[in-house]
């Protein structure tokens, strides 16, 4: 790390953890050098109107459409049936507009505990019955709404080749901070493309640092972190005034095999400063591993967590961190999950937790050594409760 990221970390929350390959902590951003996500809301009531069964819009087909009445011809004799939410997350309409046809039951999913949209717009039912509901139109949902993967709308795009470019950008109104991060003693070049909290490392070059550490951490985050710029996402929060803190990300490999990994970087902390690592490892490079050592907990399942996990722990820089660790050859692209059930999973060990609060959760890639080409994550969000 250059001498000007390294002064902000040390002066505003501390170094990010170390991860190194045999257990030689060292390295600046994140975990080993390296160390450096919640589900989606219940619907899709957000931005998106009537949202995917995926997304958390209504289970329910449209049943068969409202009463008939005002926006058609006279209603058919037996009712069309609606087609309820739109599958795709669309402007929520909701049965088709065949025959004479009224606005049905509202066209949206079930209540949306997250987004940040306007509620699904009345769904048109076909005429006939009033069969089952398209769903009541989805709640407007949580200012740092999260919507689940794949329905952000993304803000701010660019392109660096930057050893530390840091900027803004956005998803579903939610600001986010991207750092192109190449902090680690081998780290030579790199070209990172960005919109919203999705980016792309089109290209990098760098070698695995004598302390273990990464070349490189090209992340993005939510709340107080390693540079000054802290976006205005709902982080820090006190752990005792969280009632969840979900998050979700997606990347893809595209045909990257090396020693990189995939993880989350969670910082706790108290209002004053720095606490503690957690670390969730989505992917376990060969010949690369966690700060710490592996703990007596293998093979573990986090509840409420998709996955199987192995546990490393340890300290970094003197401060506390906590390694979960998806076994080698078993990646994650995909997860989303409550930073609080870690943190429940953490204390149910009498495994040490540090801090009050929740500083930071980010995502991204810590890169050993290249060549890498377009290494890609696709979406990330969190949503704080």
């Amino acid at each position: 790390m250059n001498l000007r990221l390294a002064l902000v970390c040390l002066s505003t929350t501390a170094l990010l953890a170390a991860a190194c390959s045999s257990g030689n902590a060292a390295g600046d951003d994140d975990d080993g050098g390296s160390s450096q996500g919640a589900t989606s809301g219940t619907s899709s009531g957000g931005s998106s109107g009537a949202g995917a069964v995926a997304n958390g819009g209504s289970a329910q087909p449209g049943g068969q459409g409202g009463t008939g009445a005002t926006t058609g011809g006279a209603p058919p004799t037996n009712g069309g049936t609606g087609t309820g939410g739109s599958a795709t997350g669309g402007t929520g309409a909701g049965g088709s507009a065949a025959g004479g046809s009224t606005a049905g039951a509202s066209g949206s999913g079930s209540a949306g505990a997250s987004g940040s949209g306007p509620a699904g717009a009345a769904g048109l039912g076909s005429g006939g019955g009033a069969g089952a509901a398209a769903g009541a139109a989805g709640a407007a949902g949580s200012t740092t709404g999260g919507d689940g993967l794949g329905s952000g709308m993304m803000t701010g795009m660019g392109r660096s080749m930057e050893q530390y470019e840091t900027t803004e950008v956005g998803r579903n109104g939610v600001p986010y901070e991207l750092i192109t991060n190449g902090w680690g003693p081998g780290f030579t070049s790199h070209t990172v493309s960005w919109n919203g909290t999705s980016f792309i490392v089109e290209a990098m070059e760098g070698s695995r640092g004598s302390g273990g550490q990464p070349a490189s951490y090209p992340s993005v985050f939510c709340g107080k972190y390693s540079v000054q710029q802290v976006p205005a996402c709902g982080l820090p929060k006190p752990i005792d005034q969280i009632t969840s803190l979900k998050t979700g990300w997606r990347w893809a490999a595209n045909g990257n095999t090396g020693p990189y990994n995939a993880a989350y970087d969670i910082w706790l902390g108290t209002s004053t400063g720095f606490g503690m690592y957690l670390m969730v490892w989505l992917r376990d490079p060969p010949g690369e591993q966690p700060a710490g050592s592996k703990s007596m907990f293998t093979g573990i399942t986090v509840a409420n967590v998709p996955g199987v996990w192995d546990i490393w722990s340890g300290t970094v820089n003197n401060r506390p961190i906590i390694n979960w660790v998806r076994q080698e050859g078993m990646d994650s692209t995909e997860l989303e999950f409550d930073v609080m059930d870690f943190i429940r999973d953490a204390q149910m060990r009498n495994l040490t937790i540090t801090g009050t609060q929740v500083n930071a959760v980010a995502v991204g890639f810590e890169i050993w050594s290249g060549p890498i080409t377009n290494l890609e994550s696709k979406d990330f969000y969190v949503d704080v409760k």
